[in-house]
């Protein structure tokens, strides 16, 4: 079953193209690490699949629906980059914070049913110890793994991170890739990674994109190791 539909996506600014006849398929239950140089597109690419953006030419569907109905519905759940960090200074709580995602549900729950979902989702990120904490005391991985609770208490099938790990240590980087490869496995939760961390994130995913631009590569992760992980296209924008 298709999870994301990607048909010719071109987007840019006035005459800068940041992305060209961008088309691929991610099946439902993909955990799928999205890579290549800065400045290539690649968050850009990800804001069009969460319905942030729009192109200005292609189709993009999700469910096999529009994005932005796939949105409204609660399917889509999206981590941006360095979102953790931003919210840091904001006086709230974890649990606060996580509660925050409800708001993406199609039909709110009761304050009973909201207290339920807030506990499972920090329960599932391994973070429930914390719910009473200002997200400003969490380290970086703390505070990362609590916007992925956050995202996950819309109940999505999609969940898109743009750098999850961007600036937070290896130690907690390794905790939010099992964190994440246990949500695609045990819940079956489609999965969309920007990732600079090459090595590490194509370890846990079932595809890989490389994005420059255009599509340089798209494929199961020994395919990407073996014939792609060494060309130049990879690290230098074009």
């Amino acid at each position: 079953m298709t999870e994301i539909l990607l048909n010719n996506i071109t987007f840019g600014y006035n005459l800068d193209i940041v992305l060209r006849n961008i088309s691929l398929i991610v099946d439902k239950g993909e955990f799928l690490v999205v890579v290549g140089p800065n400045g290539a597109g690649k968050s850009t690419l990800i804001k069009i699949m969460a319905g942030l953006i729009e192109p200005v030419s292609g189709q993009v569907l999700i469910g096999n629906q529009k994005v932005h109905m796939a949105a409204k519905q609660g399917i889509i759940g999206y981590v941006p980059q360095y979102y953790a960090q931003n919210t840091a200074a904001f006086p709230a709580t974890v649990e606060e914070i996580v509660a925050m995602g409800l708001a993406n549900r199609p039909k709110l729950p009761s304050d009973k049913g909201a207290r339920h979902i807030v506990k499972h989702m920090l329960e599932l990120v391994d973070a429930e110890k914390l719910r009473h904490r200002r997200i400003g005391e969490l380290s970086g991985g703390q505070q990362q793994r609590v916007m992925v609770a956050r995202a996950l208490a819309a109940n999505p099938s999609l969940l898109l991170l743009d750098e999850p790990t961007s600036g937070i240590d290896y130690a907690a980087s390794e905790r939010i890739y099992k964190l994440l490869s246990q949500l695609n496995k045990t819940l079956g939760i489609t999965i969309v990674m920007i990732s600079h961390d090459i090595e590490t994130a194509t370890q846990y995913a079932t595809k890989v994109a490389c994005i420059n631009r255009s599509l340089c590569f798209y494929g199961d992760n020994e395919q990407f190791r073996s014939s792609h992980a060494t060309m130049r296209h990879l690290w230098y924008f074009s």
